[in-house]
């Protein structure tokens, strides 16, 4: 399960000050990443100083010593510009007390630190002192807008040059339990409403105020800032009949507009947002959760002993501690929308924080670049237990995650790791459903009452008039785009949640509604056209429920939108239809009789679709042998693969050279026949669980010869073709790098960028002389 997480490592560790002057102290040590800072951290330690790392090379750029006698109130934040003389490293400390600040100046001051970085050294550094007219916690620097963004704990926010010249300024009136704010480019939100000129950059305030999370989101561009959503939800929920406490103690918010939190009782719930100015509608993804509560976790502070970090969609990265006995932090990624851990690594406590254990460590998690995570641990509580000495036994560490930047949210990925997911949940506790004032839950009612009294089309109408009305407001779905279909299932996630649809199909597929014809085969292909439906839904197994109602259009919409469809599932159907045909040729009448039936696929047309889904060997084989076993049923199906393995590779080339040729991905053989590779891969797994009863079965050898006859000449066309793999491998790395790209939505580079970074690869290259390259000189 860890492939996607990668080994962590240290970034920095420094000691933590025991004893300070000012009591206000949240973190011994803080770490910011810039993005317009690429490649470095800024390491904020207190009575210590600034230090920006190098995360390529782990090594310190620049320093600046502030004092012992100095406390920072927040991270600071880096920027770097280039000069003739070289780049110019600017840090903004903000600083909440110090020997030669006023009192009345405290959390108000913002160092300007700016140091010269020359040939990989620091050169001298210049400090100027600026007061703000606010208390500042936050600090955010866009390079695109050359602005600087100060954030108070009360939810202030002021825009500044460079030089902290304050341009605007948005008082907040309201005392309110600051928790966590987020900072985003606007043009990375996706909840935003589409515009065309979106804004600078967005900003999620997060507070709580009487068992009550408040959000604020406020847009700023240029030196506007404008409130475009507030919204409130309530951090209780309930659980086995108990009432959970109501703080929170972990918070994570994306671009996606996917907000997470933890409570005290380690109950978890994940929300999608959408700004409906002046206001952001809510709908709650998957089902809440409750977390094992070790017994270690006995702290209420927020980010104490847990944080989290969104990454996209429903994925959200989760650091907590474990308790005895095997004591050691454990980085779990999960995908929120099905309520899985997909991946999972553990480290040891650093020997420099396990005395603290019991009195909790701080924990907070920042995303660097692609493919890496900075988590920060600081002991929790330490200028308050130890004595003053002349040297910390403590220290606080900044480690690098490295995390596969691919990974996204998907029903294939969830699959299988509910076993490995339960250890991390409470045990013997119901699932949280719905909430009664959910509209989801007034539909299911509304269905269930429908179908109990045998009425499946008033059933049908109001699914489809509460879809309607969830689609269409303002000309488009606020919560959800239900016109679009992606690959992933990406789709439909804010209506659709995992357990809605579940309790959806049990409507229609669950024992004690089979005693009345109850099915709706409208709703049921609506789910799985918009890929929300997954075999492990309905109890017992998926197609034999479509099938035990006829529904076979169903079934053959599966096979391109649900994801987990097992191979003995999809050979039982094979030998129904083997079944089917075989009767048809002995008692041609049969076909008449039945004319007035529901539609059933051809075996050539299932077929089609079983040879072309992605399956294991094993399982196939499996399945072969149990609902297959005889000799007879497999010259049916050995007929049809004597049909696709002729002339097949002659074909697969001719759409593999339009392919290269357009940059297109183009599907082999069309319908008519599956592609030829997996044509091949079946053929082999077929024989491989059945050749012995084949040769004893006579029929079946000239079928046998026939198709081998057809295969024969395409190992020797692809022995030939094999000495050209070489030559062409180039050529074929550049065309699987336009179709991805083209897949992905990457905007085609211009001509002028390719000149550009054209004449940026000469420049590099003659900077300087290769070890293999000849210069000619002529006198």
């Amino acid at each position: 399960m860890s492939s996607l997480i990668g080994e962590p490592f240290q970034v920095s560790s420094y000691p933590v000050p025991t004893k300070t002057r000012h009591a206000k102290i949240h973190n011994s040590k803080y770490a910011s990443y810039n993005r317009d800072f690429p490649g470095h951290a800024t390491v904020t330690v207190q009575a210590e100083g600034i230090h920006i790392v190098d995360l390529s090379e782990l090594h310190t750029v620049a320093s600046h010593t502030c004092g012992s006698n100095v406390v920072f109130s927040g991270p600071a934040t880096s920027r770097c510009t280039l000069e003739d003389d070289g780049r110019t490293c600017t840090t903004y400390a903000l600083v909440s007390s110090a020997p030669e600040i006023d009192v009345k100046n405290r959390d108000r001051t913002v160092w300007i630190m700016k140091q010269k970085i020359l040939g990989g050294t620091s050169g001298k550094n210049d400090k100027r002192e600026i007061v703000l007219p606010h208390e500042v916690v936050h600090i955010y620097s866009d390079d695109k807008s050359s602005k600087i963004l100060l954030v108070s704990s009360a939810g202030d926010i002021s825009v500044a040059d460079y030089e902290l010249n304050i341009q605007s300024t948005l008082v907040c009136p309201h005392e309110q339990n600051f928790l966590d704010v987020f900072f985003f480019p606007g043009a990375s939100c996706t909840f935003l409403p589409p515009h065309e000129n979106p804004p600078d950059t967005i900003i999620v305030f997060c507070s709580s105020s009487d068992s009550t999370l408040l959000l604020s989101i406020v847009s700023v561009t240029g030196k506007d800032i404008i409130i475009i959503g507030k919204n409130q939800l309530s951090i209780s929920h309930r659980v086995s009949r108990q009432k959970i406490q109501d703080h929170v103690i972990a918070l994570s918010f994306g671009p996606c507009g996917v907000l997470s939190y933890i409570n005290e009782s380690h109950t978890w719930a994940a929300y999608q947002l959408e700004i409906n100015s002046p206001t952001i509608s809510v709908t709650q993804i998957g089902e809440t959760l409750t977390l094992a509560q070790s017994s270690r976790l006995n702290t209420h502070s927020f980010g104490c002993d847990m944080c989290l970090l969104s990454l996209g969609s429903s994925l959200v990265l989760l650091v907590t501690m474990t308790g005895a006995p095997s004591s050691e932090i454990s980085i779990l990624l999960w995908d929120m929308r099905y309520g899985v851990v997909i991946a999972s690594h553990a480290i040891p406590i650093p020997s420099a924080l396990a005395p603290n254990i019991k009195l909790g460590i701080s924990m907070n998690l920042m995303l660097a670049d692609a493919g890496q995570v900075l988590l920060t641990l600081c002991p929790a509580n330490v200028s308050q237990t130890t004595p003053s000495t002349s040297e910390s036994p403590y220290r606080s560490i900044v480690y690098g995650i490295p995390l596969d930047p691919n990974v996204k949210s998907t029903i294939a990925g969830a699959i299988g790791k509910t076993s490995a997911t339960s250890e991390w949940l409470a045990p013997n506790s119901k699932p949280a459903t719905l909430a009664k004032n959910d509209s989801r839950s007034k539909l299911l009612v509304k269905m269930a009452n429908h179908l109990q009294h045998n009425e499946p089309h008033k059933a049908d109408e109001a699914f489809f008039r509460w879809v309607k009305e969830h689609t269409t407001d303002s000309g488009s779905s606020s919560s959800n785009v239900l016109s679009t279909s992606t690959s992933d299932g990406a789709t439909s996630e804010a209506l659709y949640s995992y357990g809605f649809v579940k309790e959806l199909l049990a409507l229609f597929f669950a024992k004690e509604y089979t005693e009345k014809p109850r099915y709706s085969p409208r709703v049921t292909r609506h789910l799985i056209e918009n890929r929300v439906v997954s075999a492990g839904m309905v109890e017992g197994r998926l197609f034999t429920a479509l099938k035990q109602h006829g529904d076979w259009e169903s079934i053959m919409l599966s096979f391109n939108s649900v994801v987990d469809i097992s191979e003995d599932e999809m050979i039982s159907l094979v030998k129904v239809l083997v079944d089917k045909q075989r009767e048809s040729q002995t008692d041609p009448e049969a076909m008449h009789v039945d004319s007035n039936k529901a539609w059933t696929p051809t075996l050539s047309t299932y077929m089609l679709m079983c040879v072309s889904y992605p399956t294991s060997p094993a399982a196939m084989r499996l399945a072969i042998r149990k609902h297959l076993p005889d000799a007879q049923d497999l010259i049916l199906i050995l007929e049809l693969l004597d049909g696709w393995t002729i002339g097949g590779t002659e074909e697969y080339i001719r759409t593999l050279l339009k392919s290269v040729a357009s940059n297109v991905v183009i599907e082999h053989r069309g319908g008519a026949a599956p592609p030829y590779d997996k044509t091949i891969s079946f053929l082999q797994v077929l024989l491989d669980a059945s050749f012995v009863s084949l040769l004893q079965f006579p029929p079946s050898h000239e079928l046998l010869r026939n198709i081998m006859s057809h295969i024969e000449p395409e190992i020797g066309l692809h022995e030939r073709m094999g000495s050209l793999r070489g030559a062409l491998e180039p050529f074929a790395r550049v065309h699987n790098r336009i179709v991805k790209e083209r897949a992905e939505g990457t905007p085609r580079e211009t001509p002028a960028e390719w000149r550009k970074r054209r004449k940026h690869q000469e420049q590099q290259i003659a900077l300087g002389v290769g070890l293999y390259r000849l210069e000619e000189l002529i006198i």
